[in-house]
Formats: structure tokens, sequence, C-alpha cells
């Protein structure tokens, strides 16, 4: 019943925090990978200190294309059940540019025998600036297009739940939580940020000795616009390798239709993720849209790299997949 208590308070945090607004949340493909890039409360279940940063360019022969780049760290503090952690993101969008610094802290509470539920909180602050002479306007007189620099610094909120044991993981969470109640009512041309809720689920299949399945899926939610949905396989091979993909495409529980020549878009992933030994992973993922736009002349790519730092005591000796 405890337990059952702390999931109501902090998803009644999560959904009364939301806004419903147009969201501009960079796009992770690698995400399953280190969720706490999307959810605070998976702070610390490595059980050990991981860290692991991540580069993303997004349409690369398109001048001004979306480009991210992140570092994250976390771990869970000695004879406690509180894992703490931190990540860095900057993240470029033509002439707008938004770095953000978050510090994230959750609570593991054991439910059973194996399985745990944690909850988690981030908070940060994120600097969004805007650089007025990479801009042509239409109208060069316009007042509200500034020619020079303009910047915005904001709090922000995190927060989310993460259930999880050897075989099966979920997860509910939100970002900007704060910042969406700020109103850039500066002059400047800046993208307004508003809350997105992340669902996510995941297991894995034991096929042989050498040989698992891992299916998962993404569910990203803005409330204001067709929703986003990814579908994950992955096969891991001999527990070294890695080889995946994902269908992503998007979802409209509204019922509205695309207007106009507008098609839905579909994208496939091609996913590989190498432990080089047992401390060190590197990844690698390939996007190609297969509607909507750049469907043909552009690419996405995607790179990360993690290491995970030898533990001095592990309370679950169960590998994590997760």
């Amino acid at each position: 019943m405890k337990s059952l208590k702390y999931i109501l308070i902090v998803a009644g945090i999560i959904f009364t925090c939301m806004d419903a607004k147009a969201q501009q949340a960079p796009v992770f493909s690698q995400y399953m990978f280190n969720p706490l890039f999307l959810n605070p409360a998976y702070a610390g279940y490595k059980q050990q200190i991981y860290l692991q940063s991540y580069y993303r360019r997004q349409w690369t022969s398109v001048p001004g294309s979306p480009e991210t780049f992140a570092i994250s760290g976390d771990g869970l503090i000695t004879d406690t059940n509180v894992g703490i952690g931190g990540h860095i993101m900057v993240d470029r969008l033509g002439a707008q540019k938004t770095t953000g610094g978050y510090a994230n802290a959750a609570y593991h509470l054991r439910v059973s025998n194996e399985g745990y539920l944690s909850f988690g909180l981030g908070a940060g602050l994120v600097n969004t600036s805007l650089d007025g002479s990479m801009l042509n306007p239409m109208d060069p007189s316009d007042p509200s297009v500034s020619g020079g620099n303009e910047r915005v610094l904001y709090p922000d909120l995190r927060a989310g739940l993460f259930y999880y044991n050897p075989k099966f993981y979920a997860g509910l969470s939100a970002d900007n939580l704060f910042s969406s109640s700020f109103n850039f009512d500066n002059g400047a041309v800046l993208v307004q940020p508003s809350s997105n809720m992340y669902l996510t689920a995941g297991t894995i299949i034991d096929v042989s000795y050498n040989v698992a399945i891992k299916p998962s899926i993404l569910y990203a939610e803005d409330f204001n616009g067709p929703s986003r949905l990814d579908l994950n396989a992955f096969v891991l091979l001999g527990e070294k390798l890695w080889v995946g993909a994902s269908y992503r495409t998007s979802v409209n529980l509204k019922g509205e239709e695309f207007q106009g020549e507008t098609k839905r878009p579909v994208s496939v992933v091609g996913l590989l993720e190498f432990y080089v030994n047992d401390r060190l992973r590197i990844g690698y993922a390939y996007d190609h849209n297969v509607s909507g736009f750049s469907t043909k002349a552009f690419s996405t790519h995607d790179f990360s790299v993690g290491y995970l730092f030898p533990p001095k005591r592990v309370k679950l000796v169960s590998p994590r997949y997760f």
C-alpha cells in the first residue's frame, strides 16, 4: 500500500505540472541504453558509476539541421537506495541553441523479491539563445526579429517513475515542468519550451545461452500535435553485441488526419551496440526516413560511448540489460 501511495503522489506531480503546448525536445535513437536522458528515476539503476556521452546529427546535408550533444553520469550512493546523477545537454537548431544542466536523484524502493520501483526528480537550469545574425527575415525591418543575440535563462524540473526487475522494465516521465510556464516575450523568435511525457517499456527474452531478444517501446506525447511512437527490437549475441532496429512513426490519438500533402512521418533506425569489454560500450545508430521530410537526400547519425566503473559492492547481481 505504501508503494501505491508513492506512485499516486509522483504521478500526480507529473500530470499536474504538464502544459499543452508545442514541443521542441531533442530526439534520441539510443535512449534505450541510458534512459537517464528521458527519466530521472533511472539514476542509480546500474548501481555502479556509469558515464555516457552522446552525439546526434540529424539531416546532415541540411544547413542549420538539429544537432545534439549530451553527457551524463549516475550511480548509487553506498549502503543506500538513493541514486544520484547529472547530465548536460547542448541542442542546436538553426539560429537557436539550448544548453541545459540537470542534477537528478532517485529513490529505489524494493516492491518484490526482484522488483524495484524508483521515483526520480531532476532539477536544472536551461539557457536558450538566438543568434539573430543567422536569420534571413522576409522583412529586414521587422522589429520582432533581432539582429543580435537574445538569451533566456530559466529553471526547469523533471519527474519520473521507473519499475524494473531482471526481465522487465516500464517508465513514465515528464520534462519541462517549470519552463512551459515561462513566456518568452522578449521580442526574439525563440521556440517556447513545453512539457513532454514519455512512456517506456521493454523486456528481455532468453533464446539460448548466447542469444537473447529485447523488444521495447517508447511513446512520447506533447499534447499538441501527433505523438511519437517507437517500436524497437534487439538481438543480443554472446553478451557482446546488440544488433537492432526501430520503427518510428507518428500517431494521433485525437483522431485528426494529417492535413494537405503532409504525409505521416515514418522512419526506420538501424542500431549497433558493441561491448569492448565489461566496462566500455560503443554505440551507433542510423536513421532513414521512409515518408515525410527528407526521404531520400538526408541522413541522420547517432554515436554514443559509455563506461561503467568497477563496483565496490553490488546488491543485485543480475545483468543490467536495461
